[in-house]
């Protein structure tokens, strides 16, 4: 086991866990399969298995919460990805980059007004959200495991993206394509794709993995000849 895969020995306060998690609890609504968090870490719950966790970890002392790590996982993959969001990063000065101070009491933030919290947030999201087009690849899911869409389940997904801001809404669908497909047709697509997890648990919303899927000419992986 390297450096890099063991936990971290020194592990930040209550407090700490307390004000680091409401940056993630913004991520977590703004991204499918959050899950919260366990211990000292925050978990996210993706397609194909795809499991995410993220950590505070310090860059210059054991006081220094001023980092998240974060790695994502399959069960038959292993570790596959990793990603680094130090908080200096989103400094708006280099002189007084943001952290959390640990050491002594009550954590809190220090120079909390230089940090682009919004921007730091956005980027962990993105990432998030690019590991939904992992698990298309046939080398993190077996060939297969998503189902090939035709024109009008592609159509569907398009209309609930665009129109309904990603929403995955029964009624509001079956208005729209009440000529072309039942209420009931429309609802049975909805639960097949939520225990698929390619739609999140309600109020469905769209995933990645999906948008995917619904592009012209986007297909799952199949078994090779």
């Amino acid at each position: 086991m390297s450096d890099t895969d063991r936990a971290p020995l020194f592990y930040p306060s209550f407090e700490a866990l307390y004000l680091a998690g409401h940056v993630m609890a913004e991520l977590g609504g703004q991204t499918p399969g959050y899950q919260g968090r366990v211990g000292a870490a925050w978990y996210w719950r993706l397609p194909a298995g795809i499991i995410v966790r993220m950590w505070l970890d310090y860059t210059v002392t054991e006081e220094r919460w001023d980092v998240v790590r974060a790695q994502a996982s399959t069960p038959n993959g292993g570790i596959f990805d990793r990603a680094d969001f130090p908080f200096a990063a989103y400094a708006t000065t280099p002189t007084s980059p943001p952290f959390i101070h640990d050491m002594q009491g009550a954590a809190e933030w220090s120079n909390r007004l230089y940090f682009q919290m919004g921007d730091l947030i956005e980027d962990m999201g993105r990432w998030i959200n690019a590991l939904h087009a992992v698990a298309l690849s046939p080398q993190v899911s077996p060939p297969a495991s998503f189902p090939a869409l035709n024109d009008l389940e592609r159509r569907l997904v398009r209309y609930a993206v665009d129109e309904l801001d990603g929403r995955f809404i029964i009624s509001r669908l079956h208005e729209a394509f009440k000529d072309e497909v039942s209420r009931s047709r429309v609802s049975s697509m909805a639960h097949a794709w939520e225990r698929g997890e390619l739609l999140t648990e309600p109020p469905r919303r769209v995933t990645y993995a999906l948008r995917l899927l619904a592009e012209e000419g986007v297909t799952a992986p199949q078994p090779e000849a």
